[in-house]
């Protein structure tokens, strides 16, 4: 399309790295009919691409310089990149400049120069040309040597048009960006004396493309790309019960916040990992740059190829990786970005069952306060398999620890295709958008833990007792006040809480009858087998019973509180009563299955 527009002259951009270097000057150098410019792309003490290009027009030798952001190692695949550096493109950027105006030919000669540079100012500081000159990484740009005449930026997707001094002159020079999406064109007009090759005047605009002419040419391989994608993209995938976004700030994107959209992308790769013969994974990290639109419901709830393309078009490799508890912590501490980055936050969706807590204003180092897998406080010494996709694995988004990790398996899958069979497996789909992170709230920390196997009868009485896989052979009681929390395992008699804390089953087998009675914190049963009766009364802060298996009655009354009672998805074989609960019990669109009679708030759950 760019060559049959009759592009002249490209910097390039991170993204032209995004399959490496090799891709990008055999396949994509070879098919364009302009340059690539890259002026600070190295390969040790030689560039590994075009400095400038120099074309007359006019009368006049324009010459474009090319660099491309500093950050470029840390947005791309290293993998793909390796041996190559990217040097400071400013002084690059002057160094070339100047010598295009410096009378000697062997090295270029120019009489107006155009400066085309991947970076560009943040939405904060777009507002005016002072605004500009102050963004921290773009107000070094602005300010470059006299011998660039104009500016031309890209990479942040911010509309201006800005005349801004010349540093040591009078004169004032265009600085342009063009926003996203080819929504404007940017048009520079200089005025230059034939006699002298001096700029004597300057313009700087932006235009909307709507409602220009088409060229034809372009608009017929258009047309003809649009035909063959609408058809392939229509193909329905499966569906969602409501939208699944990315986080938005003032209507714009921000990528420095946790997102449903993350989180369950996230989901999405555990689940296509979790198997052992798939990578055994335990968590999955997503990067939000990773992310490129949102799951709308409108209008059906029918998710499409073209609507799954456009969230996830990168098509990642997915890889599972051993790390420990120490180097996930460091994960999460990457999130805030170096100095310098293009994005000062950078947060990482979490697969369900993960949770932290962090500290915006401790020290950069050490913000992350707390961790937990699926109640189970994260052993700093101990291993976790994790998966994410190839960007990150390699250390992508200055996530330089998950370049780390050992034990590496690949499935074959890509991202989207992960995201294609779990549509398809789990169809209708509601996305768990309970928040993974918080401030100041840690999970729960275990004052005793309990691990292989335990004969006779267990009593918690103060603190919060954690069965991590451990088997039970007798009966537990939970005293008042006190909290238990258990990951897999299995307990072989009743359960009983009264007055508890705090009661999670996570993956736990239970035989015999559990009763939590006046829980004052929450009740979490989740995708665990009940041999008996389940009995959750009394209950003040919130219950959510989930995936579950339970042989026997359940009942559920005089809930309280604002924390809400969930009771989704499970397979219960006697009746299921509830009463007396506000909030009223909800599923969240995830029907249960009951042999029994559904009675009460219950009966349509």
């Amino acid at each position: 399309m760019l060559n049959r527009a009759g592009l002249t002259v490209s910097a390039v951009g991170n993204h032209e790295f995004d399959k490496g270097y090799a891709d990008l000057a055999g396949r994509v150098a070879d098919r364009a009919a302009f340059p690539y410019l890259g002026a600070n792309v190295y390969r040790g003490d030689e560039r590994a691409l075009p400095a400038y290009h120099v074309t007359t027009l006019g009368g006049v030798r324009v010459g474009f310089v090319g660099v491309v952001t500093e950050q470029t190692a840390s947005l791309v695949s290293p993998d793909g990149i390796a041996g190559l550096t990217f040097r400071d493109p400013v002084a690059e950027a002057n160094l070339v400049a100047g010598q295009l105006k410096d009378g000697d030919p062997a090295n270029g000669e120019a009489d107006v120069v155009v400066l085309l540079a991947h970076e560009g100012a943040a939405t904060e500081n777009i507002g005016s040309p002072e605004d500009l000159a102050a963004d921290p990484v773009f107000g070094r740009y602005v300010r470059v040597d006299a011998t660039v005449d104009a500016i031309f930026s890209g990479h942040t997707h911010q509309p201006y048009a800005f005349l801004m001094p010349v540093p040591g002159t009078e004169r004032l020079r265009p600085v342009v960006q063009t926003q996203d999406y080819g929504k404007k064109l940017g048009k520079v007009t200089l005025t230059v004396d034939p006699a002298t090759g001096t700029v004597t005047d300057a313009r700087a605009e932006l235009l909307d493309v709507v409602g220009a002419p088409e060229d034809p040419a372009v608009a017929d391989l258009v047309a003809a790309a649009k035909e063959r994608a609408e058809e392939l993209g229509q193909r329905p995938l499966g569906s969602i019960t409501a939208d699944i976004t990315r986080a938005f700030t003032n209507g714009q994107e921000d990528r420095g916040k946790e997102s449903a959209l993350g989180n369950f992308i996230a989901d999405v790769q555990l689940a296509g990992t979790r198997d052992a013969g798939r990578g055994g994974a335990q968590i999955a990290f997503m990067n939000p740059g990773g992310l490129r639109a949102d799951l709308r419901y409108d209008p059906d709830g029918v998710i499409t190829y073209a609507e799954a393309f456009a969230v996830q078009p990168f098509a990642n490799d997915v890889v599972t990786k051993t790390y420990t508890g120490a180097q996930i912590k460091q994960v999460l501490e990457e999130q805030w970005q170096p100095e310098g980055a293009s994005r000062p936050l950078l947060w990482l969706g979490v697969s369900k069952g993960f949770f932290y807590t962090y500290d915006p204003e401790a020290p950069k180092g050490s913000r992350i306060t707390s961790m937990t897998l699926n109640g189970t406080p994260i052993d700093p010494d101990g291993t976790y398999r994790v998966t994410v996709n190839s960007f990150l694995a390699a250390g992508g988004d200055n996530f330089f620890t998950l370049g780390q990790g050992t034990d590496v398996v690949t499935t074959g899958d890509n991202d989207l295709t992960m995201l294609v069979a779990y549509l398809a497996a789990n169809s209708p789909v509601t996305a768990d958008t309970e928040p993974r992170s918080a401030v100041g709230r840690p999970g729960p920390q275990c004052t005793t833990t309990i691990t292989g196997e335990r004969r006779g009868p267990l009593t918690v009485s103060a603190g919060v007792t954690c069965l991590a896989g451990a088997t039970i052979n007798g009966p537990v009681t939970v005293r008042s006040g006190a909290s238990l929390v258990v990951t897999d395992g299995q307990i072989s008699g009743p359960v009983n809480a009264t007055g508890s804390l705090l009661i999670t089953f996570t993956g736990a087998t239970i035989a015999g009858p559990v009763t939590v009675t006046g829980a004052t914190g929450a009740v979490t049963i989740d995708n665990s087998r009940v041999t008996g009766p389940l009995s959750v009364t009394g209950g003040s802060g919130g219950l959510r019973i989930d995936g579950t298996t339970v042989t026997g009655p359940v009942t559920v009354n005089r809930h309280t509180g604002s924390a809400p009672v969930v009771i989704a998805d499970n397979t219960i074989s006697g009746p299921l009563s509830c009463s007396g609960n506000d909030p009223a019990p909800v599923n969240e669109d995830r029907p249960n299955t009951v042999r029994g009679p559904a009675v009460g708030q219950c009966a349509r759950l």
